[in-house]
Order: C-alpha cells, then sequence, then structure tokens
C-alpha cells in the first residue's frame, strides 16, 4: 500500500512559549478553538476513503489536549499509522506514558535541552522534562518502531548541543535533526530574537561539524534542514547536501481545522528542488539554487548575508 500521509490539528494550546517559536502568534489568535470527536472522526473518514494510511498530530503539544486520547483510539479503529510530535512534558509521567503510548506508532521528540535551567530558559515556562524518564517509559511502554528527535538550534543551547546529541546516542536514538529557526520577526521583534534565538549560520555550522563527524563515527542518521548548502564546506558536496533535506515528500493534506484545509498538492516528486517546496525565491548568483534551501526566514533583515557565499 502507497503511503500517503494527512496532518490532523486537534487543538490549538501549548503548556509552553518556546522562544524560537514561529507559530506561538497562530496559538494564541486561536486559543479558544476546539474540535470535537465528531470532527476529527468525519476527516479520518473522508481521508480513509481516499487511501490515506498515515496520520500526524503535530505542533503545539497533543497529550496536554483533552480530546487527544479519544482522537488516538479513533485512528487506531481506522487502521491509521499514528505520527506524534511533542515536547514530551507528560511522558515521564508514567501513568501518562503508559496509557498514550500503546496507540502510538512513530514518536518525534522536541529535545533542546536536558537540564531543567535551559530548558526553562528555552520554554518560558516552569514546564521540566525529565527526559530520563522519558526514554525509561518508552522503553517499557512503547512498541518501539519509529522514534526521532528534533533540535532547534538556538542562543541557549548552542553551547550544549554536542552534548545533547551524545545524551541522545547513549538513548540508543538513531535519527537526529538539528533545525536552524524560522521566526516571525514581526510578532517577536528584533531584540528578543537577537538576544534569545538566532545565531549565525557561520557560528552554527562551527558547532555542527564536529557533530556531523560525532554521528557519522556512530551510525546516527543526521539532519541539518534549513541551512543553505553553500555555508557547509565545499569539499563534500553530495554528503552535505543529503544532510540539508530532511523533507516529508508524502505529505499532501494538511487539515487546519474542521472548516479549513489546505492543500500542498503533489509534493512526493523527489525532484522538487527544497524551494520549490517552500516556495522561496532562487539564488540566480549560486551553483546550487537547484539543492539549496536558501536562508531562513528574515536571516537577511537581521544580519545581511556577507557570509553567505553565493558562487556563480
Amino acid at each position: 500500500m502507497n503511503y500517503k500521509r494527512l496532518e490532523l490539528y486537534v487543538w490549538w494550546t501549548c503548556n509552553q512559549k518556546c522562544t524560537y517559536c514561529m507559530e506561538f502568534p497562530n496559538m494564541e489568535k486561536n486559543w479558544t478553538k476546539k474540535v470535537s470527536k465528531y470532527d476529527i472522526l468525519k476527516k479520518l473518514i473522508k481521508y480513509k476513503k481516499n487511501w490515506y494510511n498515515h496520520v500526524t498530530y503535530l505542533w503545539w503539544e497533543p497529550f496536554i489536549q483533552p480530546v487527544f486520547y479519544d482522537a488516538l483510539l479513533l485512528w487506531k479503529k481506522l487502521n491509521y499509522t499514528i505520527l506524534v510530535t511533542t515536547n514530551a512534558s507528560t511522558l515521564h509521567i508514567e501513568r501518562q506514558a503508559q496509557k498514550f503510548l500503546a496507540h502510538i506508532d512513530e514518536l518525534i521528540l522536541s529535545v533542546e535541552a536536558i537540564d531543567k535551567e535551559t530548558q526553562q530558559k528555552i520554554s518560558r515556562t516552569n514546564v521540566y522534562v525529565d527526559w530520563e524518564n522519558v526514554f525509561k517509559n518508552i522503553h517499557k511502554y512503547w512498541n518501539w518502531k519509529y522514534l526521532k528527535v528534533n533540535i532547534v538550534i538556538t542562543k541557549d543551547n548552542i553551547e550544549i548541543l554536542f552534548d545533547i546529541v551524545k545524551y541522545l546516542k547513549d538513548k540508543w536514538i538513531k535519527d537526529i535533526a538539528i533545525t536552524y529557526p524560522d521566526i516571525d520577526i514581526e510578532y517577536y521583534w528584533e531584540e528578543h530574537i537577537l538576544n534569545n534565538v538566532i545565531i549565525k549560520y557561520t557560528e552554527s555550522v562551527q558547532k555542527i561539524l564536529p557533530i556531523i563527524k560525532y554521528c557519522e563515527d556512530n551510525k546516527i542518521n543526521l539532519k541539518i534542514p534549513d541551512f543553505p548548502f553553500c555555508v557547509l564546506p565545499n569539499d563534500a558536496d553530495d554528503k552535505y547536501l543529503k544532510l540539508t533535506d530532511d523533507y516529508d515528500y508524502q505529505t499532501r493534506v494538511k487539515i487546519l481545522s474542521s472548516e479549513d484545509e489546505l492543500d500542498r498538492k503533489d509534493l512526493s516528486n523527489i525532484d522538487l528542488t527544497p524551494r520549490d517546496r517552500k516556495h522561496w525565491t532562487v539564488c540566480d548568483e549560486c551553483i546550487y539554487k537547484n539543492k539549496c534551501w536558501w536562508y531562513s526566514v528574515w536571516y537577511e533583515e537581521l544580519f545581511w548575508i556577507s557570509e553567505i557565499k553565493a558562487i556563480k
């Protein structure tokens, strides 16, 4: 059976307000929006008839939503494969992990820090994730199928980035993405972004290069999406190209609510360039224009682009 996946929003709230989160403005607008089990069921049946077989609940925090457990049961009854993205802020609680994990096939964990102080600084809350117990519960209550960790680089975790990767390796994590942040400068303002979030590409890459070598040596599947191809060393073009492209080609439909749908068209064509997928402008000066993600949102306004070497 072909892999066809839809993305479903069940709720619009989160228990964190991360410094880098460009979706928080949308959450504030939709904080009181609610979705019922009936709304979810209608969508699941509709897309099941069209041969969709994977569903992702993503963005914001699913495990704190009242309707989420019932949604899991509905998905399972319709034989969807279920992927959940989460900050894991409840999975260190054993009864929560035991309740939910039995119904989940795939997990993506957001791990921006492993110590309490840095976690709370980045999340701008008092929420603390005890990662030791998270992984203990995952091993105990989950049929380990696909587990990936995503790390968003910020000012607060850049110096401990290597330590986070080493910690994850010791927990047998074999799929890791280190992501450059996209932000909303119109909401957060330049001062917040420069003080808390954005680091120049040149500085970020210097921290990531040793991690790339470490992951190669330890057979960890590392991705570094949203980095311009030309900020990386040019002595291993093919290797770095594979690292920067972490796109899910099979995604077709994103369901924003019970009324609204965003059709992403057919993005399964692997010949589509990263720019085509995000509709970014092409750098006409660069020989990598058909491969490169180009720079992050608002990067030019914050730093200009002098260190990005567009190559004719």
